[in-house]
């Protein structure tokens, strides 16, 4: 699971989806910590002006009695302030005096710093009665009647406001996730709809490949039409190329097997060891020259709907049992209906051939043909066909050394060593392979693995 959710974020949708969704991310985190500090900025705002206005009613109230006492010429009309701890409190304090407070403070007492002056209105949050946290507007006053210094303090307690700025911070982070679930969902259908041509543009190049279509043909858009141009530009290139490349191949190897001919017809009239020699030598280049003959006529590509592979492979059957008429040889087949070779027919007869040939050539008198499709190729789906025979087998250090070109064990079976090689050739050319192993009936195995549909 680790590893499909580390190779998805390595894919292009992965990388956009997940850039956006960090950036998504950090700007709803900003944006809420902003709302949220200019929240609880508001709210504390609004207490701050209710203490201020408190405060500047009991200044305008407060007076010094004939015999030098402070009190006020009429009462505070709200009732928190006769309620022992209802949250609300004003005190007013003179150094070396008892202060003057209100009766919702009870048994305890505001303790200002009387030390420093506070000629202008101060905030702070400090511990109050019951366990409460108030906030405090407080001053230094001097009334007209006296020349003393009174420390001015109205108090609220916090708890009402810090449960105003969770609620709204839980309904905050709730809209924000709320949000960022649409956003999230919004990117996931943009970049799906954005990316969409690009799908389309691999799924055109697949059937360029296959050999469904010839070109990339459709309305791209603007971003990526220069983009097909280009890739359309080098397919014929390079079909122009392999039709350059395979038709001077052909020619000089046509061109070369008539000098080789009359060379072979001279070399019979030298004497014998040099004749040898020169046969030799001269069998060599043939066979060089019908290597990349043959290499060059390999298609190499994709056949459309796909080519059946069991009626290719019970017209070989019959082909090879006929050419083995002598020593009776029979072949058997298993092959499911319905498998299909992701490729052109004659670069399929031509390894099958080889591979059935070679069999036919060196059975006793039994050859088995099976193949099947491969359950554990998810990217591209392949089929493998297994032809055994009944013969001497091959010695497991030396099967490898058949697929060399002109490689071969036994000289008195008549061949020349260049099937096997240009079986793998093709099958390494549809991104297969092709290897040997020991028979059940005793004899050589050969297993080729080739794309399927």
């Amino acid at each position: 699971m680790r590893a499909r959710i580390s190779q998805f974020f390595r894919t292009l949708t992965g990388r956009l989806l997940l850039s956006a969704f960090f950036w998504s991310a950090a700007a709803l985190a900003v944006g809420g910590l902003s709302l949220s500090y200019a929240f609880r900025d508001y709210v504390l705002s609004d207490v701050d002006q209710k203490l201020e206005m408190l405060l500047d009613t009991m200044v305008g109230i407060s007076e010094i009695s004939p015999e030098g006492v402070l009190r006020f010429n009429r009462p505070l009309f709200d009732q928190r302030f006769a309620t022992p701890y209802s949250g609300w409190y004003w005190q007013i304090s003179e150094a070396g005096q008892q202060p003057f407070r209100s009766r919702s403070l009870w048994d305890f007492e505001l303790t200002p710093d009387m030390s420093k002056r506070i000629f202008s209105l101060k905030y702070s949050e400090v511990e109050g009665p019951d366990g409460q946290r108030l906030r405090v507007a407080e001053r230094d006053i001097i009334l007209p009647e006296a020349d003393r210094i009174f420390r001015y303090q109205v108090a609220t307690d916090t708890a009402e406001v810090r449960a105003a700025i969770a609620r709204f911070n839980w309904l905050l982070l709730g809209a924000l996730a709320l949000i960022m679930v649409t956003v999230s969902l919004a990117l996931v259908i943009q970049v799906a709809y954005g990316l969409r041509p690009l799908r389309s543009l691999g799924r055109k190049l697949a059937g360029v490949r296959a050999g469904k279509d010839s070109r990339l043909d459709g309305a791209w858009p603007e971003d990526l039409r220069p983009l097909a141009q280009e890739i359309n530009a080098l397919i014929d290139q390079n079909e122009k190329l392999v039709a350059r490349a395979r038709t001077h191949v052909g020619n000089l190897a046509h061109a070369l097997k008539t000098p080789l001919s009359v060379i072979m017809n001279e070399a019979e009239n030298l004497p014998e060891k040099s004749a040898t020699t020169i046969s030799r030598q001269t069998r060599e280049i043939r066979e060089h020259i019908d290597h990349h003959l043959k290499r060059a006529r390999i298609a190499g590509g994709g056949s459309g709907p796909g080519l059946a592979v069991k009626e290719r492979l019970e017209k070989l059957a019959r082909a090879i049992s006929r050419l083995n008429q002598d020593k009776g040889l029979s072949i058997e087949l298993e092959c499911p209906d319905g498998l299909m070779f992701d490729g052109e027919r004659e670069d399929f007869d031509e390894i099958l051939g080889n591979v059935v040939d070679n069999a036919g050539k060196w059975a006793v008198s039994h050859v088995t043909i099976s193949a099947r499709k491969l359950e554990d190729s998810p990217r591209r789906q392949f089929l493998e066909i297994r032809v055994e025979d009944d013969g001497p087998g091959v010695p497991e250090d030396q099967r490898e050394v058949l697929f060399e070109r002109g490689r071969r064990l036994d000289e008195r079976v008549p061949g020349t060593g260049l099937g096997l090689a240009i079986v793998r050739d093709i099958v390494e050319m549809y991104g297969g392979s092709a290897y040997m192993d020991a028979a059940s009936l005793g004899g050589l195995a050969v297993v080729v693995r080739l794309p399927a549909k």
